[in-house]
């Protein structure tokens, strides 16, 4: 697990690079807003219209994002409501936090590709710290319990993402943009369809050396995807991704993250009336800290298989069902090595009840066979009222948290305890979507979770402490433009009456744009954090705002900029035992994207 420099890993950076030069933007990167009602594919794995989904999904466009200068995931996903995103560890390159509906990291599921990348033992905070907008085609945020669908790890919902499908004819684009604190960063993108196939080929690479001593960030990272019809019946593809980055963790440590990720998949329609899915992946993390005192690293090896089958049983009753298998292994350089597996079957029924009204009623068995069983449910409906233009959707379900490996099997530093029971959760929601007009669009939705049997890892060995903890509240979305699309606005705001690890009460983010001719564009956004702790040392609450702008210079070339905290507002990031993490100051970035 030591990280040493390999011949592979160092020519890694320079074909990413060479990438960056060659390669070309995908066709989603027009800046035209989508008009049409956005497919949801998270709710319940399969593409579903949003007038029948009955969880809180929030489905965002990374090409807007990337128009509003949103690079780095972990911001750009504050755009949802009911999540706080951010770093309880640092500027740009420290491992990420997300916090779903009042629950922490630890209580979210990260899907990517179709395939689970995070539970119980590896969190999806290295992921939320190196993922970035330009490289994904579809991000999701799935808010309230989904152990019917997803099992573990999605107390606080689910964040879903999807490498881009390759369109059109072949053409791309390459972008660079420089800036304060010795920033530099170059990704380019190619992509097209030639026949039945199509193809995606993305990479990057960027440095800086963040607004402090010793935070110097550097990462490559690529993504593909290939996808071809072989015949009437059935479609197959494939996708892989990479990340190698390294940060220099405040001298405390240089820390290293070697990631990869491979999928294929099959898509067939039997029938009129029945779809079959079959999925398999193999992820691999590699992360190494080294420091001072030693140095401490974690080897992570999974691989899944999965299906999901959609069959049509009445003109307003559809059958969904799924089953999976996962093996993973997990070592780490004090003292813990262990492979496990777990696999599992679900099932879910979606009736259209009456015109307008459509209900959900799913239910997921499992077996982990490091700890024992789960049994999870979730119920929902949703009524569309077509002449206000109004959605209410609400909905019940449980899920739970697995014990971590060193929870179960213990280190060098201490004893684990297999006889641990998973934390185990209940929670509901309910919410209403109004459209105002046919440009605006207002939702807010009251949540609450009840979790009992955490578990408390320290001091060890661990134990399920008695009690319960809540996390409820309300989250408010709001969006739309105005004069043809010529000024565009996004308010997302999380208003929280119980969370776990001190939360801010109440938490925004909001962003405006305009269109002063058809060439231009210029914003300004702003993320609002009241005070708080993440379970730590008390934290102000602050305000951070940024401007952006960007001029199409040519078809083919575009120039764009942007001014990170505006106002060079003082913030902290985080504070454990009294030290503490500053955010960064005021930060200007210019750069250009040339189209062939």
């Amino acid at each position: 697990m030591k990280y040493q420099k390999t011949p592979l890993r160092g020519s890694y950076r320079s074909a990413i690079a060479l990438l960056a030069l060659l390669s070309h933007v995908p066709a989603q990167a027009e800046e035209k807003k989508q008009e049409l009602e956005p497919l949801v594919i998270s709710a319940l794995r399969i593409p579903r219209d949003n007038a029948t989904v009955t969880s809180a999904v929030t489905v965002l466009d990374p090409v807007e994002l990337q128009n509003e200068g949103l690079f780095q995931l972990r911001d750009a996903l504050n755009a949802s409501p009911g999540v706080i995103s951010t770093s309880t560890g640092g500027q740009t390159g420290a491992v990420g936090s997300l916090f779903i509906r009042g629950t922490t990291t630890a209580y979210s599921q990260l899907v990517l590709d179709g395939m689970r990348l995070s539970d119980s033992t590896t969190p999806l905070g290295n992921v939320l710290g190196a993922g970035r907008t330009y490289d994904v085609g579809r991000i999701e945020i799935l808010r309230g319990p989904q152990g019917a669908i997803y099992g573990g790890e999605s107390i606080g919902g689910v964040l879903w993402m999807e490498t881009p499908y390759g369109s059109g004819d072949p053409h791309g684009s390459t972008t660079f943009e420089a800036g304060s604190f010795n920033s530099l960063s170059a990704h380019g993108m190619f992509q097209g369809r030639t026949g039945d196939v199509s193809y995606y080929l993305s990479g990057g690479y960027e440095e800086t050396d963040n607004d402090g001593p010793r935070q110097s960030f550097h990462q490559a990272n690529t993504a593909l995807r290939v996808e071809g019809k072989i015949d009437s019946v059935w479609t197959v593809g494939t996708t892989f991704r990479a990340i190698d980055s390294s940060y220099d963790n405040s001298g405390n440590s240089q820390d290293h993250l070697d990631s990869a990720l491979a999928t294929i998949y099959a898509t067939g329609k039997i029938s009129d009336r029945w779809t079959s899915r079959f999925h398999a992946g193999y992820q691999q993390e590699f992360y190494d800290s080294d420091s001072s005192y030693g140095n401490f690293g974690t080897d992570l090896r999974a691989g899944s298989v999965s299906t999901d089958q959609e069959i049509t049983l009445a003109e307003n009753l559809r059958l969904l069902a799924g089953a999976f298998f996962h093996e993973s292994s997990y070592e780490n350089t004090i003292g813990t090595d262990e492979s496990r597996e777990r696999y599992g079957v679900h099932t879910a029924l979606e009736w259209d009840i009456i015109e307008n009204l459509t209900g959900t009623a799913a239910l997921r068995w499992e077996d982990y066979d490091a700890y024992g069983d789960e049994l999870t449910w979730r119920v929902g409906s949703i009524y569309n009222i077509a002449s206000t233009g109004t959605s209410i959707r609400g909905g019940v379900g449980s899920s739970f948290r697995s014990p971590s490996y060193l929870d179960l099997f213990g280190s060098s530093f201490g004893a684990g305890n297999p006889d641990l029971e998973a934390e185990s959760s209940i929670g509901w929601d309910i919410g209403v979507e109004q459209k105002i007009g046919a440009n605006h669009r207002i939702e807010a939705t009251w949540f609450h979770n009840h979790i009992t049997d955490q578990i408390q890892s320290s001091p060890a060995p661990p134990v399920n402490i008695s009690g319960d903890s809540d996390t409820d509240g309300l989250e408010l979305g709001l969006r739309g433009d105005f004069l043809g699309d010529t000024v565009g606005y996004r308010l997302a705001w999380t208003y929280l009456h119980e969370s776990l690890s001190d939360q801010p009460r109440n938490a925004a983010t909001a962003s405006i744009d305009w269109k002063p001719t058809d060439k231009s564009l210029v914003g300004i956004g702003a993320t609002h954090l009241a005070s708080h702790s993440w379970g730590g040392d008390p934290i102000d609450s602050y305000t951070v705002a940024r401007l952006f702008a960007s001029y199409q210079v040519t078809d083919k070339v575009k120039l764009h900029a942007r001014l990170e905290n505006a106002f060079d507002a003082d913030y902290e990031l985080a504070s454990f035992f009294g030290s503490t993490i500053e955010g960064a100051g005021t930060g200007a970035y210019a750069g250009i994207t040339v189209d062939w």
